[in-house]
């Protein structure tokens, strides 16, 4: 069998694989860190976990889709970027849980970067 012939029959192969046995990466993304905390988005919800270890809690369980959170200064609030009503907007929760409060209400897509004084 030729060089070409080998390398055409490995390329063959791997574009016949099963492309859904891939690893979703999507699962756990967009950490944050504060003084005791961390943030993060797990299956398209805000989830906290204590810094020094532990179980992470789930902050958010709706229909839409969290993204970016990041914790205040003070660490007490989390800021980020949902889809609930088809326009992605900036919310704010308390980091102890409760309800969503919206910041933004233009007809544009909003992300959530960091907190500014």
């Amino acid at each position: 069998m030729s060089m070409r012939s080998s390398l055409l029959l490995t390329i063959a192969f791997f574009a016949s694989q099963d492309l859904s046995a891939q690893v979703d990466a999507r699962l756990f993304r967009y950490p944050d860190v504060s003084a005791t905390q961390i943030s993060f988005v797990y299956g398209g919800d805000v989830w906290i976990a204590p810094k020094a270890g532990g179980t992470a809690i789930r902050l958010t369980s709706s229909t839409g889709e969290e993204a970016f959170p990041r914790f205040s200064p003070d660490g007490k609030t989390i800021a980020f970027t949902a889809t609930y009503r088809g326009n992605a907007d900036v919310y704010t929760m308390p980091v102890n849980g409760g309800l969503p409060n919206r910041l933004t209400w233009h007809a544009m897509g909003d992300r959530v970067v960091d907190w500014h004084p």
